[in-house]
């Protein structure tokens, strides 16, 4: 398939999820799913998903919670998962046919203009796929359009950056060795960009949501096995990847022995097992 055109507002996004983001992000699909899989589920759960239901899954990166949500929905439900990512959903629609799951389509567009029929959807949801849109308000009214009254809207996003250890050590070793980038706007389209509660609400009101609730979810996530997988992996994260992207191999290589060392206490029995904190998000259409 070939991949999205960058273009409308969310051009940026599009472009740099089409890149070697999208294809590193496709080669994660698995290990990031059993990451994040007790936050999905959490957002699953504030949603109330029922049989039946048809649902829309923003940002489905690479297709496991549509595949769930499929799950949850049953026979008489139907899911419609939408991404800006082609890497992602090409991961996405193997697994379809490799789990011969039915109810899902994939959709390889931007939900911020994609022309939804009015109350099409009994339910939103999303796990992590909605804190980088340029122009959030407009993609929430949009979101919403496509909802039925009294539907109801659910997904989770990281808090800040020094309650998420998994991002912030990783982040800070790596500034010991090379400069700081430019500084960033906390609204900056990003996996922290709805870290403020107060700003994911006034996002959600003025698109015209209601009932808006937000809960704090503080829990361990599982990175890898040991320690060198987890670093191997950190290393490829937010905003410590972006800034080891065209980085010297010898200066990675002494980021990731500081890495190691700094995260050899979360190893367990189970795992690398290491702090992260989220907002499981709520709201209603009237």
């Amino acid at each position: 398939m070939e991949r999205l055109e960058a273009s409308g507002v969310n051009a940026p996004q599009i472009e740099y999820w089409n890149g070697p983001a999208g294809d590193k992000w496709a080669r994660l699909a698995d290990s990031q799913d059993i990451m994040l899989e007790t936050l999905g589920s959490a957002a699953m759960g504030a949603c109330d998903i029922q049989s039946g239901h048809t649902v829309l899954d923003v940002g489905c990166d690479s297709g496991m919670t549509s595949i769930e949500i499929a799950r949850r929905v049953g026979a008489e439900g139907h899911v419609i998962g939408v991404d800006i990512s082609t890497p992602m959903l090409n991961v996405g629609r193997t697994r379809l046919e490799t789990l011969k799951i039915d109810g899902v389509s994939f959709e390889n567009k931007d939900v911020a203009n994609y022309p939804f029929e009015a109350g099409m959807f009994d339910r939103v949801f999303s796990r992590f796929g909605v804190m980088f849109f340029i122009d959030p308000i407009a993609a929430f009214t949009n979101i919403r359009s496509g909802l039925k009254s009294n539907g109801r809207l659910a997904f989770v996003c990281w808090q800040a950056l020094n309650k998420n250890l998994w991002l912030e050590i990783p982040f800070k070793i790596a500034l010991q060795h090379l400069p700081a980038p430019p500084p960033v706007k906390p609204d900056t389209p990003g996996p922290l960009a709805f870290a403020d509660p107060d700003r994911v609400r006034e996002i959600l009101s003025s698109a015209g949501f209601c009932d808006i609730n937000l809960e704090s979810l503080e829990t361990r996530l599982p990175l890898e096995i040991d320690v060198p997988a987890s670093v191997e992996k950190l290393v490829q994260l937010g905003p410590t990847g972006r800034l080891l992207g065209n980085a010297p191999e010898d200066v990675k290589a002494r980021i990731a022995d500081d890495l190691g060392v700094a995260i050899a206490k979360f190893q367990t029995n189970s795992g690398v097992m290491i702090d992260s904190a989220a907002w499981i998000v709520s709201a209603t259409t009237t």
